[in-house]
């Protein structure tokens, strides 16, 4: 199965997965928007079924996904949001950029075979002074992501490539892209507890903020 195909397939399931783990959507949402201000002009790259991309209340939002399933069910759910739009669409097939001042991409690199040529063309369409913001899950937490699969408790990962920080960071530099910041979110992504309490710190220990959950970069054009 591929990656267009397994997305189409657990389209429907979507948004009951992200609902039983609400507590990391809602970290990522807390990241998001304390980078991109509201009534920004927002492009999301990958976008899903549109709940990170409505929650931003940008000026003009643009969701784009190479699932057609989701497409539609974003369509759906937020047809009364005029700012918003959403597109059945793979971004290397484009070549102008496209007007929008933030990008981001939530849980996309490592579902993409071909990084370098997909950073390539995403470089086509950023304008000049754009900011990227890029989130995936800490490679180091692969075996735990993969356990909790096995186990129902997360949502089924399909093809993915999770390459390790060092080696994204090498293609990001090798693609022309200039890091501007690199950081760290949730040490523990469940609600328990002390969890609240431990994700506000954590990262702000150059010790304990690599073993985040969550990593992100802010990039913009070498």
């Amino acid at each position: 199965m591929d990656t267009h195909q397994h997305f189409n397939d657990i389209a429907n399931e979507y948004d009951k997965w992200k609902e039983k783990n609400s507590y990391y959507y809602d970290a990522i949402k807390t990241l998001l928007r304390s980078k991109i201000p509201s009534q920004a002009r927002v492009l999301e790259v990958g976008c899903g079924t549109g709940d990170l991309l409505a929650v931003l209340s940008p000026s003009v939002g643009l969701g784009i996904d190479i699932s057609e399933v989701m497409v539609t069910l974003a369509q759906k759910k937020y047809a009364d949001r005029s700012e918003l739009s959403f597109r059945a669409l793979d971004i290397t097939t484009l070549t102008k950029p496209l007007p929008y001042d933030y990008i981001f991409l939530v849980d996309v690199l490592e579902h993409i075979e071909n990084l370098p040529k997909f950073l390539e063309g995403l470089k086509q369409v950023v304008l000049p002074n754009a900011k990227i913001i890029i989130t995936l899950a800490n490679p180091l937490w692969e075996t735990v992501l993969m356990l909790a699969e096995k186990l129902g408790m997360k949502m089924p990962e399909g093809p993915h490539w999770r390459l390790s920080i060092k080696e994204n960071e090498r293609l990001f530099k090798q693609q022309g892209w200039e890091i501007a910041e690199r950081g760290y979110r949730l040490l523990v992504p469940k609600k328990i507890p002390g969890a609240d309490f431990l994700n506000e710190k954590f990262h702000k220990s150059k010790l304990l903020a690599p073993l985040g959950f969550i990593v992100y970069w802010e990039l913009i054009k070498a």
